[in-house]
């Protein structure tokens, strides 16, 4: 082989590449820093396993935006303008509320006597809290007359 600049340059990048392969090889998965933030898919998925809001229940915003939603989606059939009891009992006054109870009727549904389709395939899991804080809103409301 010709010591050439241009031999010298291939050379290098073998190198180059032969070295960054041999450590994507050897580093070991604990080589992660113990002090690293967890990024944002972990803590996605982290709050998609668990049955817990992603933000206050009783942020105003929030409490709106689900009111919209409620508004647009669920009060002229079902459940009445502001909660007040269409085919369903009233939300508003109503303390045996959960959130995490009104979360999983409002994601899975329920048969039987007292049906209600299911919407975790049409509203995201924050598009349902933010049912469930307008909902849990109308809860500490006093009832409607």
């Amino acid at each position: 082989m010709t010591n050439t600049p241009r031999s010298r340059d291939a050379l290098w990048s073998v190198l180059l590449v032969l070295s960054l392969a041999l450590t994507a090889v050897f580093t070991p998965a604990s080589a992660t820093p113990t002090n690293a933030a967890p990024d944002a898919a972990a803590e996605a998925a982290s709050a998609a396993s668990s049955n817990e809001p992603p933000f206050d229940l009783s942020d105003p915003a929030r409490i709106e935006i689900g009111k919209k939603r409620f508004n647009s989606n669920c009060a002229a059939y079902c459940h009445g303008f502001e909660g007040s009891g269409g085919k369903t009992v009233a939300f508003r006054g109503n303390k045996a509320f959960t959130a995490q109870g009104a979360f999983k009727v409002i994601t899975e549904g329920r048969r039987g006597a007292d049906v209600m389709p299911a919407w975790g395939k049409g509203f995201s899991r924050q598009e349902i809290w933010e049912l469930v804080a307008y909902i849990q809103f109308l809860a500490i409301q006093p009832p409607s007359p």
